[in-house]
């Protein structure tokens, strides 16, 4: 359906940008960052059917995401598009400004030219696993930094017992936190996808860490049609550089998820070892000169490509699947 108007919003901490652009001229607003405000302020300027309205932000890790659930909650359409995107539209558009209102206009615009796929929330508890596994990786940081602390004490030829103790006390908190921290995200995750948990950890090289991880942050996984889709989004994808007779290169896009993608890396690092088809992709690529990183990147979109798949068909892992599955194939030939 044609929008008769789209809400641009450049989303900050103590103050919403808006634009509402009807495909000729712009409306600006600055609002303070509460989504009642907000509503309440360009209501009267809003079409009669929601259908016509479009509201369109960019994803500001969890700033935008009370606005987005707050309107869509309230049978608002809303899209979320990636500032990767909204960047190079605004290049095209030789926007050289960057302020608050400026994006505002540019998210407006290209809301009203681009029709930008839906936003889809996620199930609560997914958001929840989420928070929970950012908050461990936080906990982890602290408890690294205290064990780097206590090591230099060590080592120190006048050690102080007083601060010694103190941090051994700070890091049995920090341990003791780190357990409970898991045992929830484990118990929220067989309660909100007990099946497809259990199905990633039959995954050699996945754990606990990362399967919550993927619960929570990739939750609908459906959204993904193939699996480069999933790796571009993890930023994993290569991206090649080749003109003329300039010899072709490529490198790792990074754009993504950092946090899935570092996890991602690190259990690489296992199924390199215990996963036997991303084990075999790493030693047949360090068998012709890849660098070990190279490789692993290799095995970390292999094991990419099997939690997707596995996913997908509910089957759990066997490392022998292709071969029966090409044996059925033919015996029935």
């Amino acid at each position: 359906m044609e929008r008769k108007l789209v809400v641009g919003i450049d989303v900050g901490k103590e103050q919403y940008a808006v634009s509402l652009f009807d495909g000729e001229r712009f409306r600006d607003f600055s609002v303070p960052s509460s989504p009642e405000e907000l509503l309440r302020r360009i209501t009267p300027y809003l079409p009669g059917k929601m259908s016509s309205v479009l509201f369109v932000m960019e994803a500001t890790g969890v700033y935008h995401l009370k606005l987005a659930l707050f309107l869509k909650e309230r049978g608002y359409p809303v899209s979320v598009v990636n500032p990767f995107v909204v960047k190079k539209y605004a290049e095209m558009l030789q926007k050289r400004a960057k302020t608050d209102p400026v994006d505002a206009r540019i998210l407006a615009q290209f809301g009203f030219f681009a029709s930008p796929p839906p936003f889809v929330p996620k199930d609560k508890k997914a958001y929840l696993l989420e928070e929970i596994q950012k908050t461990i990786e936080d906990y982890q940081k602290r408890r690294t930094e205290i064990l780097n602390h206590l090591e230099a004490l060590h080592h120190h030829p006048f050690p102080h017992p007083r601060l010694q103790k103190l941090y051994e006390e700070e890091l049995q908190r920090i341990e003791e936190t780190l357990r409970t921290l898991e045992k929830e995200a484990e118990d929220l995750a067989l309660q909100y996808a007990s099946r497809e948990y259990r199905l990633l950890l039959s995954i050699p090289g996945v754990g606990k860490r990362l399967a919550c991880a993927i619960l929570g942050i990739l939750s609908p996984l459906t959204r993904f049609a193939r699996s480069k889709e999933l790796a571009s989004f993890l930023g994993l994808a290569p991206q090649i550089d080749q003109s003329g007779k300039r010899k072709e290169r490529a490198w790792l896009s990074k754009r993504g998820n950092p946090f899935l993608r570092k996890l991602l890396f690190l259990s690489a690092l296992s199924a390199s070892r215990f996963n036997e088809q991303c084990r075999m992709l790493y030693e047949r690529l360090l068998s012709r000169g890849k660098p070990k990183k190279v490789a692993l990147i290799a095995v970390a979109n292999k094991l990419l490509r099997q939690i997707f798949a596995i996913l997908r068909s509910g089957i759990p892992y066997d490392p022998h699947y292709l071969e029966r599955k090409r044996s059925f194939a033919f015996q029935g030939t």
